[in-house]
């Protein structure tokens, strides 16, 4: 006994459900996409150009439409066949005087022309930028341009440094105790500081911003040289930008309003994202630790011990507050951080004493 027919869905039927979803607007544009693929004469452009001018929706969704149809180009082999066995639509779709999604009197598309393999293709790429129009429908090409062409962790040990040269021809420079995870997309650029600090020289690509995500900011540039510091493990949830060469933008989540950083520029983000005040900065501070010297102006000792710790062990305790709050104005050689700290008595009221296994500073007492 023969199986009962049952007639095969007719690709005309998605074809029109789609497009049925689309507003006027978005349909004259992809009307006009449509038209636009097989090449306009004078009149057309004059006409497309008109129709652009009118109101600043429809140029709005002509580019729409015209950006998902030109990055149909970049979906593999395997997405296009996928796309035109699930989504596959006739000419007489959009053409056919009995279709709602027809032409209307004086609009681009109100002459039929030949169904050549090219105009079915034509079609499909139609259907799939109405999709992308919609947020809808085929979801494997918005997944492939979501999919990482580069990703790896890199981290350094008390004491290294390291100098990563990424694909994409940017570069950076880990300091000590630093790590960072590096994304690439095909449309943007990411790295992510959760400690440490870096600096990084960007290869200008408009088309794929570079964003680097510490703590609660955000710094995006497009092509620049600047230094991240972010260390929670020292107890502070401070982020700390600041530029070399070019521009960069800092975003706090804390903050509605970006700042934007020129050369020798920096700012800070606290734990909550709030941005304070941009301040100037010598460009030859920014990553003096590349050079393995750290400058100190009037900054408490025991700051200044705890950064000059995070290099090596430094062969001192500081257990005294008094000591511990006294300004330092120093270059400290980070090959010879003994040298340091045999001299702190010299320039501080301060004497060293020895205490169990080691050396302990602690405060002249007058």
């Amino acid at each position: 006994m023969n199986a009962p027919n049952t007639p095969a869905p007719d690709a005309n039927d998605d074809g029109e459900a789609l497009l049925g979803e689309l507003s006027p607007v978005e349909l004259q544009a992809l009307r006009w996409t449509v038209r636009a693929g097989d090449g306009l004469d004078a009149g057309a452009r004059a006409a497309l150009q008109d129709w652009l001018d009118a109101d600043p929706a429809h140029r709005a969704a002509y580019e729409d439409m015209a950006g998902a149809w030109a990055a149909i180009d970049e979906i593999p082999p395997a997405g296009h066949a996928r796309m035109r066995a699930g989504i596959a639509i006739d000419a007489s779709t959009i053409y056919s005087p009995n279709s709602h999604a027809s032409a209307s009197v004086g609009s681009p598309l109100t002459e039929h022309t030949p169904h050549s393999l090219r105009r079915r293709r034509m079609h499909a790429a139609a259907a799939v930028a109405a999709l992308a129009v919609l947020g809808g429908g085929w979801l494997d090409w918005s997944h492939w341009q979501n999919q990482p062409v580069f990703s790896r962790h890199y981290a350094t040990a008390r004491g290294q440094s390291l100098d990563v040269a990424l694909p994409d021809g940017s570069s950076l420079v880990l300091d000590t105790a630093t790590e960072a995870g590096v994304t690439l997309y095909r449309r943007r650029r990411e790295v992510r500081l959760p400690e440490g600090q870096a600096l990084f020289q960007v290869q200008p690509d408009r088309a794929r911003p570079f964003d680097v995500l510490a703590g609660a900011a955000r710094i995006t540039v497009v092509g620049t040289k600047f230094s991240v510091r972010y260390t929670p493990s020292m107890g502070s949830r401070t982020v700390q930008v600041a530029v070399i060469e070019g521009r960069v933008r800092v975003v706090g989540e804390g903050d509605a309003a970006a700042v934007e950083l020129a050369a020798g520029q920096t700012v800070a983000a606290d734990a909550r994202g709030r941005l304070g005040a941009v301040a100037p900065v010598a460009a030859e501070a920014i990553g003096a630790w590349r050079g393995r010297r750290l400058s100190f102006d009037g900054v408490p000792l025991a700051e200044v011990l705890a950064e000059t710790g995070r290099y090596g062990d430094i062969g001192v305790r500081l257990r005294d507050p008094a000591a511990g709050s006294l300004p330092v104005t120093a270059s400290v050689d980070l090959r010879n951080t003994a040298a340091f700290v045999h001299a702190l008595p010299q320039v501080l009221p301060v004497r060293l004493e020895r205490r169990g296994d080691g050396l302990e500073i602690v405060a002249s007492r007058h």
